[in-house]
C-alpha cells in the first residue's frame, strides 16, 4: 500500500489543483485506508488527510473567486444585453412616436388646410354678397337720381311745351324747317 495520495507540494510551482481534483485525491486516500475489522470504520493517515483538507482550503477560495468572476461576467453580459434591448425598444418606440407624430402632423395639416379652404370659400361668398349688395344699392341710388333727373327733364320739356303751345304754328314750322334741313342733307 502506498504511503498516501500525491498532493501538490507547496514548495513546487505547479498549476493549482482544482477542488474537485483534491476531493478525488481525498477519496482515493479513504479508499486506500485500512479497514477496522468487523466495523465500517477505516484508519486514515491523519497527516495525509489534514494535508488534503489544507489543499482544499487553499484551492477553494480560488475556485470560488473564479466562479464569482464567471457569475459577475454573466451578470454584466446580461445587463449589457438588457440595456441593448432597452435601447432597441426605446429607439423603436421613438420611431413609432415619430411616425405617429408625422401622421398626426399630416392629419392636422390636412384639417387646417380644409378649414382654410372652407373659410376662404365663406369669405369669398360673403365678399361676393357684399359686392352685389353694394352694386345693387349704388344702382338703385343711381336709378333714383336718374329717375329724378328724368322727371326734371320731363318737367322741363313739359314746361317748354306748355309755354310754346300758343306759338304752336311757329313751333311746327320750326320743326318742319329743321326736318327739311335734316332731309336736305
Amino acid at each position: 500500500m502506498p504511503d498516501g495520495p500525491d498532493f501538490p507540494d507547496d514548495d513546487l510551482e505547479q498549476e493549482p489543483a482544482s477542488v474537485i481534483d483534491l476531493l478525488d485525491r481525498m477519496e482515493s486516500l479513504v479508499n486506500q485506508s485500512r479497514r477496522v475489522p468487523l466495523t465500517p470504520n477505516i484508519v486514515v493517515n491523519e497527516e495525509d488527510l489534514l494535508d488534503a483538507i489544507d489543499h482544499i482550503r487553499v484551492g477553494l477560495p480560488d475556485e470560488v473567486k473564479e466562479a464569482r468572476l464567471l457569475l459577475e461576467e454573466r451578470e454584466a453580459r446580461l445587463r449589457e444585453a438588457s440595456q441593448q434591448a432597452e435601447q432597441i425598444v426605446a429607439a423603436a418606440q421613438e420611431r413609432a412616436d415619430r411616425l405617429t407624430d408625422d401622421h398626426e402632423i399630416a392629419r392636422r395639416a390636412a384639417a387646417e388646410a380644409e378649414q382654410m379652404v372652407s373659410e376662404a370659400r365663406d369669405r369669398s361668398r360673403r365678399m361676393r354678397r357684399e359686392a352685389e349688395d353694394y352694386v345693387r344699392d349704388t344702382m338703385e341710388e343711381l336709378d333714383g337720381h336718374l329717375g329724378q333727373a328724368l322727371a326734371t327733364v320731363r318737367k322741363g320739356l313739359d314746361s317748354l311745351a306748355a309755354s310754346r303751345r300758343p306759338e304752336e304754328g311757329t313751333e311746327e314750322e320750326a320743326r318742319g324747317g329743321r326736318r327739311r334741313r335734316r332731309g336736305a342733307r
